[in-house]
């Protein structure tokens, strides 16, 4: 034990000496790192020492600059100490100094003026502190320049490295920023867009061809019933069908005979000879008006021609005078019957043509009637007319059709089922559109109008649609104080389903603003908020100060210059380049 004590103490007592030269080391690097009190840098690729003030020293001659950037309270600025090489102060009024910053976009040109123990820029200088430093001086006629680079919060990337990193792009320009409100929403059906299927009679489901999910079209079928109620809606309708027609033969049979009878009793008028009238009237349709009327007209024509010869006798004093009013008698009598027959074929003619008439519309609208009835049942015109041509088919089968393109979103049926005529047992909808439901505090109402376009987002589907905001209600809720506003929202794609709840964007106003850039291009570095400008293959982040942003595009109010490129897609890979190459902020 007593062999072993001295030997731990020299060990305990190394290892306090490494540990001692290992934090002083620590120490050292830590100075190092922050700049402010090493005595040199590295300045492409030069060693530059630095001076009591903790800046870059300058020496030439018997001229010596000390150059720092001060910020501490105050905007950066420049400060210069001039020394001769023994470090006694030289007179301001003996020197002028001008630094010129080379930056990516442009040369900013720096002039002092004194300050104390120091000159003073007279301008900030801007971040990022990322630039080529040209100094100029004058002491006693002579000239003296320096530069060196110091290059902050900027990367290099090749082009085939750009491409890979998907990098993407864009102009700085003037843009339009909107003024929104944000609400919460939830997607729903356009109820303009649904329908019902219902069997519209009783029937037992046969087959089903359409289920939840299915699409379906206008017209096509989807499912097939059993129903009495329908063959006797089929058999009544053909019966209808038979009897119009039957009316209808027999009313252009009837029209036919009357305008032959009229014809006949034109010709009877021209007092034509019976042979004439015969030839005229042979082949067509009179019916038993043709007997009667020519029994008539010969009647007539024989009694006159016996009056005419009863009368030239008597005139000659052959024939007696009673012979003579016999036969005139005979005559006025014949052609008063061949009167009133005329009246009485004219008068009956049209009363039947008018109850034939009445006959073939009555038929008619019993016809019009099934026909509708069938129709109300979902039939088609081309299935309803078919029905005379399928005798072998079973009245009984009623094919259930769709009445809209759509989608299957509910199903109330299944095979041998026995359904009634009101059941809803198919619900279709047009999802090519929906509507997103707003609620909006009554307290916000007076700034949106109808027609304000409508954001609509869901952020955990990675969705996003626009539309317009189309209803606003007249109604305030009394338990929510809300008002219900809706936007219908195209859907073609059917992203979005109904009953998701959404965040909905409503757009106030826009207003037109200088410069903005996308709202995604913004990323942060040290406490700033920075945009990445893109100069050949070198990129550098900009500090911006930022306006108003709409989460689509930010207004730049200082950091960029209308038409810089600047990095929109994957700004975060130009960043983490950045934070790996980054050169120490010190001055």
């Amino acid at each position: 034990m007593k062999n072993n004590f001295p030997f731990s103490v020299v060990v305990i007592l190394a290892i306090g000496v490494v540990l001692g030269l290992v934090i002083l080391k620590s120490d050292s690097t830590s100075l190092m790192s922050l700049g402010g009190e090493s005595q040199q840098s590295i300045e492409n690729g030069e060693t530059v020492p630095r001076g009591s003030h903790g800046g870059r020293l300058f020496s030439k001659d018997d001229f010596q600059i000390e150059l720092t950037i001060f910020e501490k309270g105050v905007p950066p600025q420049f400060r210069a100490y001039v020394t001769d090489s023994s470090s006694k102060s030289i007179p301001f009024s003996e020197v002028k100094i001008t630094v010129e910053l080379k930056r990516l976009d442009r040369v900013d040109v720096i002039q002092f003026t004194p300050s104390g123990e120091y000159l003073v820029s007279d301008k900030t200088v801007e971040e990022p502190h990322s630039f080529e430093v040209f100094i100029k001086a004058q002491w006693k006629g002579k000239n003296f320049e320096w530069n060196f680079s110091t290059f902050e919060t900027r990367t290099e990337l090749s082009a085939e490295a750009f491409k890979n990193a998907k990098i993407e792009t864009e102009i700085v320009g003037p843009q339009k920023i909107k003024r929104k409100i944000e609400l919460p929403g939830e997607i729903g059906l356009d109820e303009t867009k649904v329908v019902h299927i219902v069997p519209r009679l009783d029937g037992v489901v046969k087959k089903v061809f359409k289920h939840l999910g299915d699409k379906v079209e206008k017209g096509e079928a989807i499912a097939i019933l059993e129903s009495r109620e329908l063959a006797d809606a089929k058999i009544s309708y053909l019966d209808s069908l038979k009897k119009a027609q039957l009316a209808k033969i027999d009313f252009d049979r009837e029209s036919l005979i009357f305008e032959n009878t009229a014809d006949m009793l034109d010709l009877l008028e021209r007092k034509l000879d019976l042979e004439e009238i015969s030839k005229q009237i042979e082949d067509t349709l009179i019916g038993k008006n043709r007997e009667e009327l020519i029994s008539s007209y010969a009647k007539l024509r024989l009694s006159k021609s016996v009056f005419e010869r009863e009368k030239g006798l008597f005139a000659k004093g052959i024939a007696s005078e009673s012979d003579y009013l016999l036969a005139l008698e005979k005559y006025k009598s014949a052609e008063a019957k061949f009167v009133s027959l005329k009246e009485k074929i004219a008068f009956e003619g049209k009363w039947a043509l008018r109850q034939k008439k009445r006959k073939y519309e009555m038929e008619n609208l019993n016809l019009q009637n099934s026909t509708q009835k069938l129709l109300a049942l979902g039939l088609t015109q081309n299935e309803i007319k078919s029905l005379t041509k399928n005798k072998g088919r079973t009245f009984t089968q009623y094919e259930l059709r769709a009445t809209m393109d759509g989608t299957v979103i509910k199903k109330h049926l299944a095979t041998g089922e026995a359904v009634k005529a009101d059941d809803d047992i198919f619900l279709i909808a047009d999802l090519s559109e929906v509507w997103a439901t707003i609620l909006i505090p009554a307290d916000q109402i007076n700034k949106i109008t109808l027609g304000a376009q409508v954001i609509v987002r869901n952020k955990n589907l990675n969705l996003q649609s626009e539309g317009k905001l189309t209803y606003l209600s007249s109604i305030i809720d009394e338990t929510t104080r809300t008002i219900t506003g809706r936007a219908v929202i195209p859907n073609i794609e059917k992203i979005w389903r109904p009953g998701t709840f959404v965040n909905v964007e409503l757009i106030i106003d826009e207003k037109l603003v200088p410069l903005a850039i996308q709202s995604k291009a913004l990323q942060s570095i040290r406490d700033w908020s920075v945009a990445f400008v893109k100069y050949g293959n070198v990129f550098e982040a900009r500090p911006l100060k930022i306006g108003q942003n709409d989460g689509e595009f930010a207004e730049v109010l200082s950091g960029l210059k209308e038409g810089e490129v600047y990095v929109t897609e994957n700004s975060y890979a130009v960043k983490a380049e950045i934070e790996k190459s980054s050169v120490v902020h010190a001055h």
